[in-house]
């Protein structure tokens, strides 16, 4: 690991002739070196991280290891960007667990902790998205939010139905359904609703009665997520330039049946992005050719996913997993980078492993786990991850950081937070 004395930051996730260039300017403060561990770990230089440029980065760690407070602190970098950094980027945090809507809320309860940091307590801008279904919830608990995330529901192909349905082209409602579909499409476009899909169901003649009533009422359950809308969300929206957005996804593990949408949302956005991103990037290139600016009017994106082995698990299709895949393997080139968190790396698609550049590992314990990142080791490694895992400090926040750029392995300890942690575990005291 990478020990060194110099009170000089040091970069990550940035080739060197870009830190000449660029020296410390679109950098997140991800923590500290660890110096020396034991029972009073010493700390050393800051460890900064490049968000400049397109990444994949995974962080993995045992449940609690603080996986989502690593995401946390990456959005409150993003918001403190200068200017014309945050102009050129846009975040979206796909938040699975309805945790990150506290960064709009200071962090005093660790106000002596941010001052050993030189740190202080603040607020992090963020527009917080939750279903329409379920936008009430959040007022009348108090809960700050932003609005509502919709799909606009002719955005759906039939495989995207089948798959949140759990049908089969072969099954008589995944024929009705690719029946009706088709017809709605002919006849209305792409300005449709669910309520236009039921009534074409019920006008259907080749169908039987039970058939079309058993599809009606997955529709109607689908209606009751507020999730669909003959509008939905406009994809500019949500990747605006400088903007932290977090689409809350929680409130879709609560119930039987809506597991799917989590995918649908994920795989839809992901998939849109990566088509506008792709278009605005020739955009860009024709500027240059021309001396202009790199610019053009969507930014480059940052899609931070929790609990990624959901959206890409290892062993089974998902309808998110090769929209993802794509960002993986051919994101660098149009500007789309990936932030994803699991506490399962043996459940995540081995794809997601090797290809990350930027790997930050808290403590692990499982040996499937830490087998499914040992693909990771490169030669510079000096040992395996396991003899590592033994060596880190047992306090959360500690951490490997392994750069693909600096061909280096870190322990370092990640910074406190500005903004509320609303991801502690649960207690039964109240103080």
């Amino acid at each position: 690991m990478a020990l060194e004395l110099s009170t000089k930051a040091s970069i990550v996730g940035r080739p060197v002739a870009d830190i000449e260039k660029f020296g410390e300017r679109g950098t997140a403060y991800l923590g500290k070196v660890v110096m020396s561990t034991g029972e009073r770990p010493v700390l050393g230089r800051k460890v900064l991280c490049d968000i400049a440029t397109p990444h994949v980065m995974l962080i993995c760690g045992k449940r609690g290891s603080g996986k989502s407070y690593d995401l946390a602190v990456l959005l409150e970098e993003f918001a403190r960007q200068p200017f014309d950094i945050k102009q050129r980027i846009s975040i979206i945090a796909i938040d699975t667990v309805g945790i990150f809507w506290t960064l709009k809320i200071p962090n005093k309860a660790e106000t002596k902790e941010l001052e050993k940091w030189d740190l202080k307590p603040d607020k992090t801008s963020v527009k917080v998205l939750v279903p329409q279904g379920r936008i009430d919830f959040y007022k009348k608990k108090g809960i700050p939010i932003d609005g509502a995330f919709t799909i606009r529901t002719s955005e759906l192909d039939i495989t995207e139905w089948l798959s949140l349905f759990k049908l089969s082209w072969n099954d008589a409602l995944g024929v009705l359904l690719t029946r009706v579909v088709e017809q709605v499409k002919e006849v209305l476009g792409n300005y449709y609703g669910i309520e236009d899909i039921i009534k074409a169901i019920n006008k259907d003649e080749e169908a039987d009665k039970i058939t079309k009533q058993a599809l009606t009422n997955r529709f109607k359950v689908a209606e009751t997520w507020g999730l669909f809308e003959k509008e939905g969300t406009k994809i500019m929206e949500i990747a605006r330039p400088g903007a932290i957005t977090v689409i809350d996804v929680s409130a879709y593990r609560q119930a039987i049946g809506m597991e799917g949408t989590r995918d649908i949302v994920v795989g839809l956005l992901g998939k849109k992005l990566f088509e506008e991103r792709m278009l605005y990037r020739k955009e860009e290139e024709v500027k240059l050719t021309k001396g202009l600016k790199k610019e053009s009017d969507m930014p480059l994106v940052w899609l931070m996913i929790d609990e990624a082995h959901m959206f890409m698990p290892r062993d089974e299709e998902n309808i998110a997993l090769q929209v993802l895949l794509e960002w993986v393997r051919v994101g660098r080139q149009p500007g789309l980078s990936l932030v994803l968190a699991t506490q399962r790396p043996e459940k995540l698609h081995p794809d997601a492993i090797s290809q990350c550049d930027l790997f930050i590992s808290h403590r692990m314990t499982s040996q499937a786990d830490i087998q499914a990142v040992s693909q990771l080791r490169p030669s510079y490694m000096h040992q395996d991850f396991d003899k590592y895992y033994q060596q880190m400090p047992r306090a959360r926040g500690y951490a490997l950081l392994l750069d693909d750029n600096t061909e280096k392995l870190w322990l370092i300890k990640v910074r406190p937070r500005f903004s509320w942690d609303g991801g502690v575990t649960a207690s039964a005291f109240t103080e």
